[in-house]
C-alpha cells in the first residue's frame, strides 16, 4: 500500500512541479500558489503514509489543488488570449463609427 501511495504522490508532485513552471512562464499567479501548495501536502503524505489515512486525505487535497490550479491557468490564459485579440465583429464596429460621425 505504501508503494502506491508514493508512486501516486511522485505523480501528483510531477504534475504540480510542470504546473509551476507552466504559471511561472505564463506569468500567472493563482494556479502557481496551488501548485505550489500540492508539493509539501505531497511530501507530507508520502512521509506520514498510509498511517490512519491522513496520507491518502493529503494525496487527494493535492490532487484537488493540481486539478483547480490547471483549471484556473488555462482560464487565465483563455482570458488573456480573449482581450489579446479584440473583438472579431468588424461590421458593429462599422455602425458604431457611423453612428458616432452622424451626430
Amino acid at each position: 500500500m505504501t508503494g502506491v501511495l508514493t508512486i501516486a504522490g511522485l505523480v501528483i508532485a510531477a504534475g504540480d512541479v510542470s504546473l509551476v513552471v507552466a504559471c511561472w512562464k505564463g506569468r500567472s499567479v493563482l494556479g502557481g500558489v496551488l501548485g505550489a501548495t500540492g508539493i509539501p501536502l505531497v511530501v507530507y503524505a508520502i512521509v506520514a503514509g498510509p498511517s490512519h489515512g491522513t496520507g491518502k486525505q493529503a494525496l487527494v487535497i493535492a490532487a484537488i489543488a493540481l486539478v483547480v490550479g490547471t483549471a484556473l491557468y488555462g482560464l487565465g490564459q483563455a482570458f488573456e488570449r480573449l482581450l489579446d485579440d479584440g473583438p472579431e465583429d468588424d461590421a458593429r464596429d462599422d455602425r458604431a463609427c457611423r453612428r458616432l460621425d452622424e451626430t
